[in-house]
């Protein structure tokens, strides 16, 4: 055991000498080298593996705990005291100095040149033996290297021969220190910049050469800093992606700004030497570095830094205005695209700073995806401006100027030089195009048109002279209308009643006519512009769309069955044709979209096309059913959606089955569901909504019922005759409640549940249904009170009230009961300062007035203030005419000066009475509550 320990100690105490000899050994190696003459003597007794170790010394001067890099200290300059001597600088975690005597580093390096010489020969002996072993090795591979010299030479031989040179990419400054590490420097620098003759921070403008030159290199190095670089993959191991980059990218911008304000301050405190170092690639840096985090903060940090420019009077430049600009169009935020065009702006008015037709293209296009209303006026209006600018400059200058190449004379002046590059190019009218199609309106695609006609006349548009042959071919050539045009301008006939306008009505024949003109321009459309057409024909509401969009589908096979590939039918063609046929109204379309859908499928099983059948065209198929009515129509749309789900459970069971798998949705049960809704048969639409439930649970999760099919079922309910059908309703419509509470917000009720089920009780003959109605309605607002938006009650809640009092049977207290629940539902809409009384709620009150109360002063006095009301709000809409007219002394009274022969016009009504009708509402509300019923008006 003796022996043992002896043993044990003697080995230890080998290892612990050759660690020692192996460390004073690196440190002589270290300490000669000539890149590491500025490096304090503390940054050698750091340990080889374990940062924070400590490392033991006979000298207890070299006992030390250090938390910080050898890469790190070797960075931190070196002071002088006044005679000359360096002061050594020990780092600690929180940044601070500590200077070293002379004579400390004196007796150090002292004791590393002794220990260094003591152990030389051990390792002689040692480098002798790895030296006969590197010799053998490479008389062994010296063949293989031969062959991979001579391979790198021929490449390097094949990249000095080839006409394009890659620009080699510039390593960022600190690259191997990791982001902690980096901060840690940076805020040394910040937070100490010790200067000759200050213990501490000294004053501004006192800053050397050397540590603005080290501001410089953090800043670029920040300002390039990269979280997916590879030097950081050990920090992103076990975090979270997406949020943490972003936390990385907004230190770098911050750190590299505060790099760029420390100098800033030094310029402005008057040290010179900062004039030189501080330059517009600075500013540049940082804006890069801002505009890499995203976000509409970061964008406008990005701004303010142009500000910043300005202010110091840097010299312009383009790109730092041009970076915050791609910015903007390229930002998904609010009011993003005027912010875009200021900077546009700002760079039309500064000197030096150049814009040329990218730059509005950017701009134009950010409008453009923007969607708004006016996106294609503001767009064009930029176009305008463009062609102004193009314009001057050739009239002045006489140059052939066509995107950027020009012999513009040496007087020109700034006039035409700041307009020499903004000749429009096809892609500028093409996104004003875009613009108005996005925009959508009656007169989107005629303003999309009247563009189109510009690109085609250049001469005209762009104000060039006819005699000018050269510039005009040249400008043929660019901006003439390609088939990206054509396209665009078809989807602005298709958008045309996008904004809720009614569509035109020509708008697929006007598509059918452009797409004959594309021809004859030597332009062959393709798929996507036949798709274009049928989408154009399925919005515009003529009632020959379904055929005509039939007959564009056999053009498309017979184009592509005699060698025209670029007609080929895809699956949007198809569930575009069905969609129209389903849609057109006819008596036959749900057989007509049946047929197109045996079609599709044997073409592609044929091979003649690969688009096959998927939802989207059985889901047509089944809406067409459902608009049909009838019976029947919801029972055949029933056997379509068992045929699906049949096939789907033996495309599970047979995994090896050659079909294609398609299963059914949740939009195809609630399709199936309204259907049987629409024909009043609501228990075949609960027995649906019991089968998804049930489907659910068996692990069909995307079967699970939504808001909408429960919605459904509630309509179902409100359109059934079933006399218990109200409470029915409403006994689901606490079910939906229930889920919600427990967490199920696939079911979360909103006001068209609540809506829906007033519906069905004032349709109903249920008794006390005007007290079981406005208790709907208390609570709807009690639970938007509480925070539920969706259950914010709107005017047409009001309304449904109000009708339900107003069809009230029953006894004389019944009735009495209803009529002071309608009084105070009306007076409460009237106080009420969210929602505004509309006409279909004031023909509703008329209603209550003359079904509940005698003819008397009472009754009278209540409609003409209601009516007076009604025309001070410009809601006279024909609805509450009619319900007037039901009361004749009051109609002939209150309208006296506008009855001609008996009758009062609509038309002859003053405007101001009936300007805030709108005809959408207007009709959903007399669909809703001014329907005849059992001989009711």
């Amino acid at each position: 055991m003796e022996r043992n320990s002896n043993k044990n100690c003697r080995r230890q105490h080998y290892h612990h000498l050759s660690a020692m000899v192996t460390v004073f050994s690196w440190s002589w190696l270290l300490l000669s080298s000539s890149s590491m003459l500025n490096v304090g003597i503390d940054a050698f007794s750091l340990p080889a593996k374990k940062r924070g170790a400590s490392t033991s010394c006979s000298n207890n001067r070299w006992n030390a705990n250090y938390d910080y890099d050898v890469r790190i200290a070797t960075r931190i300059p070196q002071s002088r005291h006044g005679d000359g001597s360096r002061i050594l600088f020990a780092v600690s975690d929180n940044a601070t100095v500590e200077p070293s005597t002379p004579e400390l580093a004196t007796a150090k390096t002292a004791t590393i040149k002794g220990t260094a010489s003591t152990t030389s020969s051990a390792g002689t002996k040692k480098n002798k033996n790895s030296n006969k072993r590197k010799n053998r090795t490479k008389k062994q591979h010296s063949n293989k290297n031969k062959q991979r010299r001579y391979k790198q030479q021929r490449k390097q031989r094949q990249k000095s021969n080839s006409s394009f040179q890659p620009q080699q990419h510039q390593q960022r400054p600190f690259s191997d220190l990791t982001l902690d590490e980096l901060k840690q420097l940076t805020e040394y620098y910040l937070a100490q910049n010790i200067r000759p003759g200050h213990d501490a921070h000294g004053s501004d403008g006192t800053m050397s050469p050397q540590q603005m030159h080290e501001f410089s290199r953090l800043l670029s190095s920040w300002s390039k800093f990269s979280p997916d670089s590879n030097h950081n993959h050990h920090n992103n191991r076990n975090r979270g992606g997406g949020s943490n980059n972003r936390r990385k990218r907004t230190l770098a911008a911050e750190m590299a700004e505060q790099c760029l304000r420390e100098l800033i301050e030094e310029q402005n405190a008057g040290n010179e030497g900062a004039n030189k170092v501080i330059s517009v690639d600075m500013y540049y840096l940082v804006i890069k570095a801002w505009l890499k985090v995203g976000g509409y903060k970061e964008l406008v940090h990005a701004s303010l830094l142009l500000d910043l420019m300005e202010q110091n009077n840097v010299e312009s430049s383009t790109k730092c205005y041009a970076a915050v600009l791609d910015g903007w169009c390229k930002s998904k935020s609010k009011g993003a695209e005027m912010e875009a065009e200021k900077i546009l702006e700002r760079m039309g008015s500064r000197d030096g700073v150049g814009r040329d037709v990218r730059h509005y293209n950017n701009v134009m296009n950010r409008i453009a995806m923007g969607g708004k209303s006016n996106a294609g006026v503001e767009a064009e209006r930029l176009l305008m401006e463009m062609i102004k600018l193009y314009k001057a400059s050739y009239k002045e200058g006489g140059m052939n100027t066509v995107n950027g190449d020009s012999s513009k004379p040496a007087s020109t002046s700034a006039a035409s030089a700041n307009g020499m590059d903004m000749a429009p190019t096809r892609s500028s009218f093409n996104t004003v195009i875009k613009a108005y199609a996005n925009a959508g309106g009656r007169n989107a695609a005629r303003n999309a048109q009247r563009i189109l006609g510009m690109m085609e006349d250049p001469s005209s548009s762009l104000g060039i002279d006819k005699d000018d042959t050269d510039t005009l071919e040249m400008l043929q050539n660019n901006i003439a209308p390609d088939k990206i045009s054509y396209t665009s301008i078809l989807m602005a006939w298709a958008n045309t009643n996008k904004s809720g306008e009614r569509g035109d009505r020509d708008a697929g024949e006007r598509a059918e006519e452009l797409l004959e003109s594309m021809a004859c321009a030597g332009i062959e459309p393709d798929t996507v512009t036949y798709n274009a057409v049928l989408k154009v024909w399925g919005k515009c509401g003529h009632r020959n769309a379904g055929e005509r969009s039939e007959a564009l589908l056999d053009k498309m096979l017979q184009l592509y069955e005699s060698g025209d590939s670029d007609v080929i039918p895809d699956d949007v063609t198809f569930n575009t044709v069905i969609h129209n046929v389903a849609n057109s109204n006819a008596m036959d379309s749900p057989q007509r979209a049946m047929r197109l859908l045996e079609r599709m499928k044997q073409s592609h099983e044929s091979g003649l096309i690969r688009a096959k059948p998927d939802i989207i065209s059985y889901n047509s198929v089944l809406n067409a059913f459902a608009k049909s009515g009838g019976p029947e129509s919801a029972q055949h749309a029933e056997e379509l959606l068992d045929s699906l789900e049949k096939r789907s459970n033996n495309n599970n069971i047979n995994s090896g089955s050659t079909g294609w798998e398609i299963r059914p949705d949740v939009y195809s049960y609630n399709i199936v569901i309204s259907a049987w809704g629409n024909c009043g048969y609501a228990n075949k639409a609960v027995a649906l909504l019991d089968r998804m439930t049930a489907l659910t649970n068996e692990g069909k999760a995307n079967l699970r019922p939504d808001a909408t099919t429960y919605n459904t079922v509630l309509h179902a309910w409100s359109q059934s005759s079933d006399r218990n059908a109200p409470v029915k309703a409403l006994g689901l419509l606490e079910i939906m409640l229930r889920l919600d509470e427990g967490g199920d917000r696939s079911a979360n009720p909103d006001v068209l549940s609540f809506s829906t089920v007033i519906n069905a009780f004032s349709k109903s003959k249920f008794p006390r249904k005007a007290r079981q109605t406005r208790d709907l309605l208390r609570r709807m607002k009690q639970l938007y009170e509480n925070g539920q938006e969706r259950m914010r009650p709107n005017v047409y809640v009001y309304a449904a009230v109000l009708n339900a009092c107003a069809y009230t049977f029953g006894r004389s207290e019944e009735k009495e009961e209803a009529l002071k629940i309608g009084i105070e539902t009306y007076e409460e809409l009237q106080s009420s300062t969210e929602i505004e009384t509309n006409h279909v709620a004031y023909g509703s009150f008329f209603r209550v007035c003359r079904r509940l109360m005698d003819d008397d002063y009472r009754r009278d006095d209540l409609i003409t203030s209601a009516f007076r009301q009604c025309c001070s709000d410009g809601q006279l809409g024909e609805y509450v005419l009619r319900q007037l007219r039901a009361v004749p002394e009051l109609y002939v009274s209150l309208l006296q000066a506008y009855i001609i022969d008996g009758e009062v016009l609509y038309q002859d009504l003053p405007s101001s009475w009936k300007c805030n009708v709108k005809d959408t509402k207007r009709k959903k509300g007399e669909a809703q509550f001014g329907r005849k019923k059992n001989g009711r008006s």
